[in-house]
């Protein structure tokens, strides 16, 4: 199963915020790892994060507290990893211990992003898998045409692979709103750009089927009971006991 050149999986997961290094190892040596369907058996197993299926069995994170965010992050401030004269979401809000941020929104950019100390849904909010929609609503420099906002629609090749398909609601000649199902790394903005109209302004307004409403720019606000059975139900995680 090991692959040379791969990541470890306890690294992968403790440089994505998933858990700690050892709590990754206590999780494969409970068989609660999968690499493309099979149980890791092996701590330091190597896995490829691009074309490998990781996946967390939920038992794994049955018996801790776990907590669920929602923040509206401003325009300006890092997700994670400030360099020097940086600012992220950890210096503008307090973060419970072992609370992390669920995927990246780039510097430019504000929004919508979850918050928790929840590896298993972590892992499921962001795994491309499971075609999870987020939606976001981009303004332009200029006026962008039908044209454009088609060919952007159908996908587009970027990092030598063809994107998945764009569903595109237009607000106005310089505004629209794009719902994708993968995240790859400034995707909006490159592809925009590639098609010769860069984006002024992008801000994240939905992930899953959780709006940014009226939350205000830079506030937390943590789930309700009800709003977290929402959200195992989103994410297929309904069927499992959880605290």
């Amino acid at each position: 199963m090991e692959k040379d050149g791969g990541i470890r999986i306890q690294k992968y997961l403790s440089d994505r915020g998933v858990c700690s290094r050892r709590k990754a190892e206590e999780w494969i040596k409970s068989g609660f790892i999968k690499i493309n369907g099979s149980t890791v058996e092996v701590p330091g197993t190597k896995f490829d994060p691009v074309s490998d299926i990781l996946e967390i069995d939920p038992r794994a994170t049955e018996n801790e507290n776990l907590i669920y965010y929602l923040f509206n992050k401003p325009r300006g401030i890092v997700t994670v990893n400030a360099q020097e004269g940086e600012l992220e979401i950890k210096n503008i809000v307090h973060l419970p211990k072992g609370v992390f941020t669920v995927g990246r929104l780039d510097k430019d950019s504000s929004g919508l992003i979850f918050l928790t100390n929840d590896g298993v849904a972590a892992r499921r909010i962001m795994e491309p898998g499971f075609d999870h929609e987020k939606e976001y609503e981009v303004s332009f420099f200029t006026e962008i045409p039908d044209e454009a906002l088609k060919k952007l629609s159908s996908g587009l090749h970027l990092f030598g692979k063809k994107t998945r398909p764009i569903k595109i609601k237009r607000l106005g000649s310089y505004r629209i709103r794009m719902v994708l199902t993968e995240g790859k790394n400034r995707q909006i903005r490159r592809l925009c750009t590639g098609l010769g109209y860069p984006v002024k302004k992008l801000k994240r307004v939905r992930i899953l089927n959780f709006e940014l409403g009226n939350l205000p720019l830079g506030r937390m606000k943590k789930l309700s009971g009800p709003d977290v059975i929402k959200l195992y139900k989103a994410l297929g995680l309904d069927r499992f006991a959880r605290n």
